[in-house]
């Protein structure tokens, strides 16, 4: 099974839907690199991170006019 990371940052590891935080650039790099061939339970446990909270999917704003169509007038200026 293939696990996504991206690094946001020199402390922070995103992993799938999680985005894991650390105290210094060296723990994010030790748990980065245990990802390789180890699960991220047994890497959570080695590496503990300060925080892990998920990722938001990308949010569409608050916003009630969305899909509404604004159509030209008919008939021209008056």
């Amino acid at each position: 099974m293939t696990i996504t990371t991206i690094r946001v940052s020199d402390t922070e590891v995103q992993v799938e839907r999680t985005l894991y935080t650390f105290a210094q650039k060296s723990d994010a790099d030790a748990f980065q690199r245990c990802l390789v061939d180890t699960s991220i339970d047994s890497c959570y446990r080695s590496h503990p991170p300060l925080s892990a909270q998920p990722t938001v999917p990308d949010a569409q704003p608050d916003d009630p006019a969305r899909g509404s169509t604004i159509s030209p007038s008919l008939g021209g200026m008056p």
